[in-house]
């Protein structure tokens, strides 16, 4: 791929686009797409013919925005954003949009099915499952019961939000007695998979997929996980990061590659993993990830594109007919 022709014609094709950037929403990551929405804004106005900013919750003003748009760029993160509900809504209205469509999407949100998906396709991932399937902790997997330390997380939402680090069985057990029973399905109980948080870019254009680099975070003492206080820098602690290089490098980018393509994916997605004895155990799938100048997408692109040039390539590339 030729990077400085394609940017060209990306430039160009945003420079025709009436974009709708949608973000807001109702979901507990609402603050993750705002933020995202005021990063992309001052890029975006300078790069299209022009921009409107919709919040969903709006229901009117979306309604009459993205029927009159030329293409709808979507950072609503979480429920009703990331898990197929707007996408089924704007497939219904023939609207071009970014990210991968409903049945991907929905899939990519819903971490049980994600990770079972790929467990049966041979990636490795943490051993677990719901809670509504676990009963006496003597009869609970093998995994589960061997792990000294177990996390116990909400299927549907973001990457970090709502994760419990537990000690043990006992303490899992009393977490799980916790949680309203009508809530059970919703939570996963798996084992805890030591290692640095790792993660990886991928996007399409066209017919070529561009790959970024496969990204380490050593985490600062104290921290037992990559979570969203550190991802988004609300602390005053800081992860450092490493580009991961070798065979294990090769074989993460070729799994996102392949994974890429078995999900029916379209736009920027980010793989997340842990790295352990030197492979990745896989996590799962962020098909509308947190995006600005410093965040891990961005991070895993940062050898071979500016920022701009990223949200340029990347959001182009997406409009049907247009780059090829």
């Amino acid at each position: 791929m030729h990077d400085t022709t394609l940017l060209s014609a990306a430039r160009e094709v945003l420079s025709k686009t009436h974009l709708v950037l949608l973000a807001g929403g109702s979901s507990t990551e609402r603050r993750c797409s705002l933020e995202t929405r005021d990063a992309l804004l001052p890029y975006l106005q300078k790069l299209c013919r022009s921009v409107e900013v919709v919040d969903p919750n709006d229901v009117d003003h979306m309604l009459r925005a993205v029927r009159q748009c030329d293409f709808v760029l979507d950072v609503v993160n979480g429920a009703g954003g990331e898990d197929g509900t707007m996408q089924g809504f704007l497939d219904i209205l023939r609207v071009p949009y970014s990210g991968p469509s409903t049945l991907p999407s929905a899939i990519g949100m819903n971490k049980e099915i994600f990770v079972s998906l790929l467990r049966d396709w041979g990636y490795p991932v943490p051993h677990g499952c719901l809670v509504t399937a676990l009963g006496d902790p003597r009869s609970w997997p093998r995994e589960l019961q061997q792990s000294r330390v177990l996390v116990l997380k909400p299927i549907d939402e973001g990457d970090s939000l709502g994760i419990k680090m537990l000690d043990g069985q006992a303490a899992a057990v009393e977490a799980i007695t916790r949680i309203e029973p009508t809530d059970r399905s919703r939570w996963r109980l798996e084992e805890f998979i030591e290692g640095p948080f790792g993660t990886i870019g991928i996007f399409q254009v066209g017919t070529e997929l561009v790959i970024g680099d496969a990204v380490l975070f050593d985490l600062p003492d104290g921290w037992r996980f990559y979570d969203d206080r550190l991802k988004q820098k609300l602390v005053d602690e800081r992860a450092s990061s490493k580009i991961l290089h070798g065979p294990a490098a090769e074989r993460i980018r070729d799994d996102a590659l392949r994974l890429y393509r078995q999900m029916n994916y379209k736009g920027l997605v980010r793989f997340d993993f842990i790295y352990n004895d030197g492979a990745p155990v896989y996590l799962e799938a962020n098909t509308i990830p947190a995006l600005d100048p410093e965040s891990d997408a961005a991070l895993s692109f940062q050898s071979r594109f500016s920022f701009e040039d990223l949200l340029t390539l990347s959001t182009a590339a997406q409009i049907p007919g247009q780059l090829k």
